[in-house]
């Protein structure tokens, strides 16, 4: 009895192998939610490079505002100014800024942490085409870099980018009777704004590089002078654009519909700006061109309402 029931095994259950309707399943499942994880890192990264950019433009902002207060005695840095530039001499400027050379990115430069860089430069010393002395034009400043920009991770004939223009309508002097170039060297008070701090715009984002667009291929680089205007680091010059320097920011242009002259959304939400009063907005996409004008203008004495 016993041999025979030694002859009996316990029989072994077989695995059973993944059908093929099985593995497309589970594939077609991984594959939506990957759909769904990907858009949702987008936003999220979108949303960092967003909150980078605003601390960008809050560090111009103050950057500027600390600069009149010591330095600028009160004023704010022109657009750009010549070395030249002697109010005797009947130039019409009597700023703070007399005897030197540069953009008001470059004046900025020391409030910014980027002292060493500035002072490598010779303001009293450029070349024919406004070159600073020792390269300095061709450094990539971390702080005039917006990480949602396309084109700022390039530099254009060897110079440094911005993705930051400053508001001529504040940072120069428009209507100068010696014509726009001598309207660069704006002569504008922080203090003595009419419209008010919290209403007028100083810093707004703009693209890096227009490429191929409807006015040329273009950049905006901070280091840049009066000589060539379209590569000048602003926006809203009236007195070369005339009634373009008005129109609201362009929505992630592409390089074929570029313009220099524009401000820019670089993604769905808007194109964020610096004001006055050292805050950062959004301005939405909706903005109307006469609520845009209004907050360009520091004495326009327009009322503005809503929500821009």
């Amino acid at each position: 009895m016993f041999c025979y029931l030694s002859q009996f095994r316990p029989m072994r259950s077989r695995r059973r192998a993944f059908t093929l309707i099985e593995l497309l399943v589970v594939i077609a499942i991984i594959a939506v939610l990957i759909g769904l994880l990907v858009p949702a890192v987008q936003k999220v990264r979108e949303a960092a490079n967003r909150m980078t950019s605003a601390n960008n433009l809050k560090q111009l902002g103050i950057a500027a505002m600390s600069l009149a207060d010591g330095a600028g005695q009160g004023f704010l840095p022109p657009t750009y100014i010549e070395s030249w530039v002697n109010p005797a001499a009947g130039h019409m400027y009597a700023g703070p800024f007399t005897g030197a050379t540069g953009t008001g990115f470059f004046f900025m430069l020391p409030y910014i942490e980027q002292e060493a860089l500035f002072k490598k430069a010779v303001p009293t010393a450029t070349d024919a085409n406004g070159i600073y002395a020792g390269g300095v034009h061709t450094n990539m400043v971390k702080t005039f870099i917006a990480p949602n920009d396309v084109t700022a991770a390039e530099k254009t004939h060897g110079w440094g980018v911005s993705s930051y223009g400053m508001n001529y309508q504040v940072f120069g002097r428009p209507a100068h009777p010696w014509g726009w170039a001598w309207g660069c060297m704006g002569a504008t008070k922080i203090s003595t704004i009419p419209d008010g701090t919290s209403n007028t715009i100083l810093f707004a984002e703009k693209r890096a590089a227009c490429r191929g667009g409807p006015n040329g291929s273009n950049g905006n680089l901070w280091g840049h002078g009066w000589w060539n205007a379209d590569w000048m680091p602003m926006f809203a010059n009236s007195d070369i654009y005339a009634a373009n320097a008005w129109l609201t920011p362009q929505l992630q242009p592409k390089d074929s519909t570029c313009d220099p002259f524009r401000a820019t959304a670089f993604s769905s939400s808007g194109c964020q700006v610096s004001m006055a009063d050292g805050s950062v907005r959004n301005v939405n996409n909706s903005v109307v061109q006469a609520t845009w004008t209004a907050v360009l203008t520091p004495k326009g004495d327009e009322v503005i309402s809503g929500n821009w």
